[in-house]
């Protein structure tokens, strides 16, 4: 359950969101000689060239020589809570935006923040914590988030096997929000008692989401 609130006027955004995780068979004898080595040799080249989630999907098809091992280096550790990234030539910010997320240990959220259809900031947080951005205040504003447990860096995110999602706001369930200037808003995950508008949200392709 998500909620947006700016000043006294309280969103609520509601998703269900599965999370998925993926382990590698244990390997084995027979696997290591029975593996497919062309395919090894291609997520080494992905895994080389930084392209983790499809490399680490490569490594477990092939179960070739030590594919488990590399699997394993595909999974990236999570970055520290905060934003990872800005776009730092919009130099205005005068309105606050925060996201309080209530969620399990092993889950992480990212979340992509647009304005006027350009990338603006991009948030992680894994686990429960309260991260708070100062953006340019008096645009239009798209949000996106991808929820998971297996990160694969911040290029691939969560891969294929999160789940993802684009806010969706009135009753029109328009894919963006005007935020204006000198404003506080809240998005709140999974955060109980707070009353407010139902927010909608469409579901997004992986694909879609890391461009």
């Amino acid at each position: 359950m998500k909620k947006l609130i700016y000043l006294s006027l309280v969103i609520v955004l509601l998703l269900a969101v599965s999370v998925c995780s993926a382990e590698p068979a244990k390997q084995t004898t027979e696997s290591q000689s029975n593996g497919d080595k062309s395919l090894y040799d291609k997520a080494y080249s992905l895994y080389e060239n930084k392209k983790y989630y499809d490399a680490y999907e490569l490594f477990n098809k092939s179960q070739y020589g030590d594919w488990e091992k590399m699997a394993k280096k595909c999974v990236r550790r999570w970055p520290k809570n905060g934003q990872t990234w800005r776009d730092n030539t919009q130099w205005l910010q005068d309105t606050r935006l925060t996201f309080k997320v209530d969620q399990p240990k092993d889950t992480a959220i990212f979340i992509r923040v647009y304005k006027d259809n350009e990338p603006l900031s991009y948030v992680f947080i894994g686990g429960s914590d309260e991260i708070s951005l100062m953006v340019p205040g008096n645009g239009t504003y798209m949000i996106k988030d991808g929820v998971g447990s297996l990160w694969f860096g911040e290029n691939d995110t969560f891969g294929a096997i999160g789940a993802y999602e684009t806010m969706t706001f009135g009753k029109n369930e328009e894919e963006t929000i005007y935020l204006n200037a000198r404003m506080g808003y809240t998005i709140t995950i999974n955060v109980d008692d707070v009353i407010g508008e139902d927010v909608g949200s469409e579901e997004e392709a992986w694909q879609n989401f890391t461009k």
